[in-house]
């Protein structure tokens, strides 16, 4: 792991490999462990740079990182002390797909693609369209490691079997364990109004940028409807609801992720 001082704030992130960029950013109170587990391979031809956003991770909690749109900003500040203005491409989950859509509002042409699943597109919860989690248990097991996260588990997971439990453990709960619990709760008071992009009404994704996005037929957390009609058809947007899947489809539905991952890299070769 390196660090790096981006407007006052020490950022944690790995660098892998060499070629055009790709960023990765993890979902909201886990680490860049989610994404270097599940995509490092499928994007090994390109440079992998998996952030720890701030507060989560190994990356500093700034206090004085108020809202969203701070967060952005710093991001935005590591792309450019990263890469400057080359083309880059943007992987991200839940609210690290939120700062996805906020970097290519931001950016415009210079993303080239971004795949992003169960984005959030509406900032404060209670405006949420959200679905009821469909749990199946597939089989019963022993939960012996780890048991203090397994409840965190049962709340988005659909399929519960030992699998999945096992990927939730190697992929959510390193993240968990590091993650600034009073940070996260500062970036969620007042109903989430911090929580919220100024420009989450107006974003604008450039028609030359492509993008994947996968939403969970059952996702608690952020739902898929509001996305659907957030990402309203465009030859450039390819959105996928996936069956029997919560708000971690990459738990629910690894090698299905994994498939659309590859294809979506096969896409990106050919830009």
């Amino acid at each position: 792991m390196t660090t790096i001082d981006i407007k006052d704030v020490t950022l944690n992130y790995k660098l892998e490999g060499v070629g055009q960029p790709v960023y990765f950013f993890h979902g909201n109170g886990v680490d860049l462990t989610s994404h270097y587990e599940m995509y490092d391979d499928i994007f090994a031809e390109y440079q992998r740079i998996y952030l720890d956003i701030p507060g989560m991770g190994e990356s500093e909690a700034d206090l004085g990182l108020n809202s969203t749109n701070d967060i952005l900003d710093v991001v935005l500040a590591f792309i450019e002390a990263m890469t400057g203005d080359e083309k880059i491409t943007l992987v991200g989950h839940s609210y690290g797909s939120y700062m996805c859509l906020g970097v290519m509002d931001r950016l415009q042409e210079q993303v080239k693609a971004g795949f992003i699943t169960c984005p959030v597109v509406e900032g404060q919860k209670h405006l949420r369209t959200i679905e009821k989690l469909n749990r199946q248990v597939d089989e019963a097991f022993e939960v012996t490691d780890d048991k203090e996260y397994y409840k965190d588990y049962l709340g988005m997971t659909v399929r519960v079997n030992h699998e999945t439990w096992a990927l939730f453990r190697k992929l959510m709960v390193p993240g968990i364990k590091r993650a600034n619990n009073e940070f996260m709760k500062n970036l969620r008071r007042q109903d989430n109004e911090f929580y919220q992009f100024r420009c989450e009404d107006s974003i604008h994704i450039h028609e030359d940028t492509l993008v994947y996005v996968l939403l969970g037929q059952y996702d608690n957390v952020v739902g898929y409807k509001d996305q659907i009609r957030f990402f309203e058809p465009k030859d450039h947007i390819h959105t996928t609801v996936l069956t029997n899947t919560g708000h971690n489809p990459m738990i629910d539905a690894y090698d299905e992720v994994r498939r659309l991952a590859k294809k979506f890299v096969s896409a990106v070769d050919l830009l």
